[in-house]
């Protein structure tokens, strides 16, 4: 089974979005508080059913910022930046 951090940069590749340097620090901590079951619950807003890694609200988040929340999925590669 893939780690949480592999199906997370899974999940922002497929998205069409570029992983930060922050994405191996979230998904340790997806790892402690909600485990490989919920693993794309957000930390940073655990408790909002709306936002989870590359849901709509995080979509939003990322067109309108160019980074999610948790500052792990952006609009631009960083060599891009």
């Amino acid at each position: 089974m893939p780690t949480i951090l592999e199906m997370m940069l899974e999940n922002c590749k497929n998205a069409g979005y570029y992983p930060t340097p922050n994405i191996e620090k979230i998904a340790k901590a997806k790892n402690m508080m909600f485990g490989e079951g919920e693993w794309r619950r957000c930390p940073c807003d655990g408790q909002n059913e709306a936002r989870y890694c590359i849901s709509d609200l995080c979509r939003s988040d990322i067109e309108r910022d160019g980074i999610c929340h948790c500052h792990c999925y952006q609009k631009v590669s960083g060599d891009n930046k």
